[in-house]
C-alpha cells in the first residue's frame, strides 16, 4: 500500500503561510498605530475668532469689530513630535458685529474679500502649520509655526493650552506684513489698528 505525505502549504517563492500571516499582522498593527496617532480637528466644534480695533483704540483691545473664521480642515499628529495643520477658506469669513446692519455687513464683506483686501479670488486659503512644538509644561504647548496668507508665508509663534482634546490660545497678527491693506469698515470711517488678535479654540475629533 502506498501512502502520500502532504507538504506544508506554501506561498509563492516558498514563504510559509504562518510566516506571511505574522508579517501581515505586523503591517496591520503599524497601519493601526499610524492611524491612531493622526487626529482630525472637529471643525464643527472648533472656532477661530478675529478681533480688530480702530486706530484710536488702545493696543490689544479687541472690542470694536469681530470676525468668525470657520475651519475648513485641520489635523494633529499626536506623537512625541507632534505636528499641527489648519486651513481656513477665506470666502467663509463672516462679520458678527451685532450693532451693524445686514447691508453694512454685506458691503464690508465685499470690500474685505475684494482685491483691495484679502483678495479671496486669488488667495482662497489661510493656512497654518507647526514647524516645532515644545511642551514646556504638562498642558502648555509652545508652537513655532508658519502662517500662509495673501500669497506670503511668515513665522507665527503661538502658545496653546491643552485640556484633553481641546487647545485654546491667542495670537497677534500684522496683516500689512502679508501685503494686506488696513481694513476700512463701511460704517466706521477710521482704519483698524495695525495688529489684529486671533482667538482659537481647537477641538479634536474623538479617536
Amino acid at each position: 500500500m502506498s501512502s502520500s505525505v502532504s507538504k506544508p502549504e506554501a506561498t509563492p517563492r516558498g514563504t510559509p503561510v504562518k510566516q506571511l500571516t505574522a508579517v501581515g499582522a505586523l503591517f496591520l498593527l503599524s497601519v493601526i498605530s499610524t492611524s491612531a496617532e493622526m487626529r482630525w480637528v472637529d471643525i464643527e466644534r472648533s472656532t477661530v475668532t478675529i478681533y480688530v480695533s480702530t486706530s484710536s483704540a488702545p493696543h490689544n483691545t479687541p472690542t470694536d469689530h469681530v470676525l468668525k473664521a470657520p475651519l475648513a480642515e485641520g489635523s494633529l499628529e499626536d506623537t512625541d513630535e507632534p505636528h499641527l495643520a489648519l486651513v481656513i477658506n477665506v470666502a467663509e469669513l463672516r462679520l458678527v458685529d451685532p450693532e451693524s446692519s445686514p447691508e453694512e455687513h454685506r458691503k464690508t464683506r465685499l470690500q474685505m474679500l475684494g482685491p483691495n483686501g484679502l483678495d479671496a479670488d486669488q488667495f482662497s486659503r489661510i493656512t497654518y502649520h507647526s514647524l516645532t512644538i515644545n511642551r514646556s509644561e504638562t498642558n502648555v504647548w509652545l508652537v513655532q509655526g508658519e502662517l500662509g496668507m495673501h500669497g506670503s508665508f511668515l513665522p507665527l509663534n503661538v502658545t496653546a493650552t491643552r485640556q484633553g482634546d481641546r487647545f485654546t490660545g491667542t495670537a497677534s497678527v500684522l496683516p500689512t506684513d502679508f501685503g494686506i491693506p488696513a481694513l476700512l469698515f463701511t460704517w466706521d470711517p477710521t482704519l483698524v489698528n495695525s495688529h489684529v488678535l486671533v482667538d482659537f479654540d481647537i477641538v479634536l475629533e474623538a479617536p
